[in-house]
């Protein structure tokens, strides 16, 4: 089996295999794995038949090391194609497995091959798109005079635009994440310069992934901004979410403005998971998830 570093040119060969797909994690989005590829970790591919196959390679220690599930038109494949094609690969394990494929074929059948074991901290967070985007009810309350505070402030006074990011204004958000990073401080850690690389890739090549992104420009200069990407048929994912926090409310206001602008009609949102972090835990909790997506490892037996 031939495995090949994934990069943004691979996008529109890999697209098909992404057809349709039903994984509920936001990992199995397309242009996610590809603008954190080489971030951490090596993200590489191999074609498989009818599927497409991709493994994880820490960068600091490549013998860390593990597959996802294999994405195919045809549809989910069986336990025993899991374990022949890990065993072909010279990898033991597969990370990042939605409880649905456990669902789907059944927990006996995959434990005929493998040992499962549950992944907490990479249970994702999923939100009704409509929820979010009104934020109406008692239980958003503070959501909506945070969003008021803002627009009285800022937005009614004429200070404040909101654009979709083109190439045109990619390097202005940078500038803003960067901008962030000070904020930062000492707190800047070596995930958030990871992730800082995952979004200078994301904002390059960000017609070619066919992501949506959402800037808040204040006095003229971007104080904010959001990047999301399709994950299947009924479900997008907000990727990535920076904002200033110099501005009371503009979290908030850059929060429902995404979720009004980008990928309309799509019922439900992804918020990615909250890597075990109690902080990030109580800011995904406070918007109410509808849905929590667990994740699996499975290690062969």
């Amino acid at each position: 089996m031939e495995f090949e570093l994934l990069q943004p040119k691979h996008y529109s060969k890999l697209k098909p295999f992404f057809a349709g797909q039903q994984q509920a994690l936001s990992i199995y989005s397309l242009p996610s794995l590809i603008v954190w590829s080489q971030c951490i970790v090596d993200t590489l591919f191999a074609v498989e038949g009818d599927a497409v196959l991709f493994a994880e390679r820490r960068m600091d220690d490549p013998d860390r090391k593990h597959l996802l599930l294999p994405l195919s038109p045809a549809g989910l494949k069986s336990p025993q194609w899991l374990r022949d094609a890990a065993v072909a690969a010279g990898y033991r394990e597969y990370q990042y497995v939605p409880q649905s494929y456990l669902e789907g074929v059944g927990r006996a059948e995959i434990e005929k091959f493998f040992v499962v074991q549950e992944q907490p901290e990479f249970e994702d967070y999923v939100y009704r798109s409509s929820d979010l985007a009104g934020l109406a009810g008692r239980h958003y309350a503070k959501k909506r005079n945070l969003i008021r505070q803002f627009e009285r402030d800022y937005l009614s006074p004429g200070r404040v635009q909101v654009q979709p990011i083109t190439t045109a204004n990619a390097a202005e958000c940078l500038a803003c994440l960067d901008g962030w990073r000070t904020e930062r401080g000492k707190d800047w850690t070596d995930v958030l310069e990871c992730e800082r690389r995952a979004i200078e890739a994301a904002l390059k090549n960000l017609e070619a992934l066919e992501l949506q992104g959402l800037a808040v420009i204040l006095d003229g200069k971007v104080q904010g901004f959001g990047i999301g990407s399709w994950l299947k048929p009924d479900t997008w994912v907000l990727n990535f979410e920076k904002a200033t926090d110099r501005f009371k409310g503009l979290y908030q206001f850059l929060d429902q403005s995404c979720v009004q602008r980008l990928f309309p009609g799509v019922p439900f949102l992804n918020k990615e998971s909250d890597l075990g972090d109690p902080g990030l835990a109580k800011a995904k909790q406070s918007y109410f998830p509808v849905a929590r997506v667990k994740s699996y490892k499975l290690g062969l037996r």
